[in-house]
């Protein structure tokens, strides 16, 4: 019996001492997750104005496209294009600006009965940019006086530094320069109905644009005033039509003005019904360029007062001519200037 009791107390005993495993905390992990937001900047695309008014500088693309009321001068800005759309028609207001933009000039000297040049009250459209005035042949792009009786001075026309103008109608400008840039091809066009020159070229630095396959007629002081550069002016349809809407009809009317130290291409054109169809000029607005002509050559010039008039000074060994048919001028070669 004692020895009973003894092993059952040692059992006891052991059992006491023995570690009982302990139960492990469970252990909760929480991550902690920053997002830091993408930001992602998508470039502007170009700015659609369809059937609107517009005036005053544009700093970002452009398409226009519909009817445009142009109501104040209009800048586009240098690395701005503006696009136009086939069969848009931009209205300018006619002798006014909302802008009230540039000096007011008086006329032009040897035209008297011309109104004075008053920008501040006239509009224009100044291409610091890129223009792309690209029309289709049956859907032309047309920039035109809103006036419901136009004059040839309704707007102060287009001053283009760099683009393409192609299957476009530019009419009732006084007129529309090409001063600052060579980068200016107008092809395929129509300039109509300026009081002064329906394109004014190089008077600022000499530049050289490309002028091709237009028709370019009733130009009151002449089609083409080309004072410096080496401009391409070829396959054109100079002619005067209607001397009646001009102030004075009995003054100007001539093609292509050339300046002495301007050296142009002129080919493949018909010159009709002008007082000089082409007309080269002894004053100079730039720097002689050794070496450099003139050149004119397979042109048909017809029906004009006088073909070709050469200043008494202008040096003729500064002209290559080259192919050029002269019918039923009444003077095919003057020299009066």
């Amino acid at each position: 019996m004692k020895k009973l009791i003894f092993i059952l107390l040692f059992i006891i005993f052991l059992s006491g001492c023995v570690k009982q495993p302990e139960e492990k905390p469970q252990i909760t992990t929480t991550i902690k997750i920053t997002t830091t937001p993408t930001t992602t900047t998508e470039p502007k695309g170009p700015v659609e104005v369809h059937d609107q008014s517009i005036s005053g500088g544009i700093k970002q693309d452009q398409i226009w496209s519909g009817t445009i009321h142009v109501t104040g001068d209009v800048e586009v800005e240098e690395g701005t294009t503006l696009r136009i759309e086939p069969g848009t028609v931009v209205k300018i207001a006619a002798q006014s600006d909302d802008q009230h933009g540039g000096t007011d000039h008086p006329h032009d000297p040897p035209f008297p009965k011309d109104p004075d040049r008053l920008e501040t009250q006239s509009t224009r459209i100044l291409i610091n940019g890129i223009i792309q005035a690209i029309g289709e042949p049956d859907n032309m792009i047309t920039f035109t006086s809103d006036s419901e009786n136009p004059t040839t001075w309704d707007w102060d026309g287009l001053s283009v530094r760099h683009g393409k103008l192609e299957y476009v109608i530019v009419e009732y400008a006084r007129y529309n320069n090409l001063q600052d840039s060579s980068d200016v091809i107008i092809a395929n066009s129509i300039i109509r109905n300026s009081l002064e020159c329906c394109l004014c070229i190089g008077h600022n630095k000499p530049v050289s644009p490309q002028i091709l396959n237009n028709d370019i007629y009733n130009c009151g002081h002449e089609c083409i005033d080309y004072a410096g550069g080496s401009a391409l002016i070829k396959g054109n349809h100079f002619h005067r039509e209607n001397p009646e809407i001009q102030p004075d009809p009995e003054r100007g009317g001539c093609g292509v003005i050339v300046y002495k130290n301007a050296y142009p291409t002129i080919e493949d054109n018909t010159f009709e019904k002008h007082s000089n169809a082409i007309l080269f000029l002894d004053n100079s607005l730039n720097e002689e360029e050794q070496g450099k002509k003139v050149t004119v050559r397979n042109n048909i010039i017809k029906n004009n007062d006088v073909g070709i008039n050469i200043a008494p000074s202008y040096s003729s060994d500064l002209i290559v001519m080259e192919n050029n048919q002269l019918n039923n001028n009444e003077k095919d070669e003057a020299h009066t200037g």
